[in-house]
Order: C-alpha cells, then sequence, then structure tokens
C-alpha cells in the first residue's frame, strides 16, 4: 500500500511538473541536427534550443520522430553565435551491468549547472517488453528528459526518457541504437567534433515564450 501511494503521489506530482515546467534536454547530432524526447517537444509550435552561454534561444523544428521510442529529430532554423559540440554516438546495444552517467538541465534559468545522474543498465527492455529501452538503476530528474547518457569512453549510449512508475530507482532510457535508426531513415549523417561529454547536453525549450517569460521573471 505505501508504494502505491508514492506511484500515485509520483504521478500526480510528474504531472504537475510537466505542465509548470516547458523544458528538457537534448543534443546534437551534426551542426544543423539535434535530437531530444518528443514528449518534451510535441504540443508545442515554436520550440527553441537554449544557449546557455550565450543568453539566446535559437528557434527549431520537427524533422521526424520515433512515438514509441519517444525521439524527436529537431532542425535548426537559425544560425547560432557558436558552433553545436558533438559527441559520438554509440552504434551498438549496450550489455546489462553497462554503467552510464546521465546529463541534463533541469533548470536553466535558476541553476545553468548540469545535473549528473549514474546509471547502470539493468534490463534490455522496458518493463512492458519494449526493446526500444534500458531499464537502469538511477532516477533522472525533471527538465533531463532528452538528454545524453555517456559511457565510460565518452559515446552517447541512450537518451533520457522518464522515471519508471513501476519499479523503484529505476529509470527508462532510450538505447542509442534508436537513435541511429531514426537518424539513418532521415539521411542525417553525424559529425561529432568533440570528446567533451559535458559541452555535448544542450537545454530545450517548449516555446520561445518560455524563454521571454524567463527573462522577465529571473532577469536572464
Amino acid at each position: 500500500m505505501k508504494q502505491l501511494i508514492s506511484i500515485i503521489l509520483l504521478s500526480f506530482f510528474m504531472a504537475f511538473a510537466e505542465e509548470d515546467m516547458h523544458n528538457g534536454t537534448g543534443f546534437f547530432v551534426n551542426s544543423d541536427y539535434l535530437i531530444t524526447a518528443y514528449h518534451v517537444v510535441d504540443e508545442f509550435e515554436h520550440k527553441c534550443y537554449y544557449d546557455i552561454k550565450n543568453d539566446t534561444c535559437y528557434k527549431i523544428h520537427m524533422v521526424d520522430y520515433d512515438l514509441d521510442a519517444d525521439i524527436a529529430l529537431m532542425a535548426l532554423d537559425e544560425e547560432p553565435v557558436e558552433m553545436p559540440m558533438v559527441c559520438s554516438l554509440e552504434h551498438a546495444e549496450l550489455p546489462n551491468g553497462e554503467r552510464l552517467t546521465s546529463y541534463g538541465y533541469t533548470q536553466p534559468f535558476v541553476n545553468p549547472n548540469l545535473t549528473v545522474v549514474p546509471m547502470r543498465i539493468r534490463m534490455q527492455y522496458r518493463y512492458d517488453g519494449n526493446y526500444s529501452y534500458y531499464r537502469t538503476s538511477g532516477i533522472i530528474e525533471f527538465g533531463m528528459s532528452g538528454g545524453p547518457n555517456f559511457t565510460r569512453d565518452g559515446r552517447i549510449g541512450g537518451m533520457n526518457k522518464s522515471v519508471s512508475l513501476m519499479e523503484e530507482n529505476t529509470s527508462n532510457l532510450v538505447k542509442s541504437t534508436e537513435v541511429v535508426r531514426l537518424l539513418r531513415k532521415n539521411g542525417v549523417t553525424e559529425y561529432p567534433n568533440t570528446k567533451n561529454i559535458k559541452k555535448c547536453a544542450i537545454s530545450i525549450l517548449n516555446s520561445v515564450e518560455d524563454f521571454k517569460s524567463a527573462q522577465f521573471n529571473w532577469g536572464v
């Protein structure tokens, strides 16, 4: 009963947070295209990539998506001040026990620093049998959806999806092989240009209005 109550409260909080917090995380695959979670951007028309360093929001649009794997392929509509940093994607599935490091921006206007969460792959599929996901130990935080998970050699091995409501201390990560599949479908080629993994996670806002609102509220 105690676990059921905790799940209900967590579900309520997640629904409230999704309505109130309009940000997620993502990563570039080359200088023109980026990846994030579909649920981060699906309900908003004017989405943008928030360049925290230069305090600028660049409009982006959706090119394609995979609803089952919760992946959105986005393209830049504006040329950024600085070239986006791109890390390599892992093209093979990872074994159980593999350790990953998850990165994301939980509150980019209040705290511009990355949130870092250690992960470990427990299962090759989600609780419902969907093999597009890894089940991992470790809990991602709100705002980290769409963010990259790095292997020990600095490759992106997965993308943050959600916290599992069916198991304790468990998150669902989209396999990097699903991201690669969507890129190939759209003829998008990866062009990694850095091995500094901390530079590869980016902040995604659901709308330019969020950016303007944050500037008004927090003076960023």
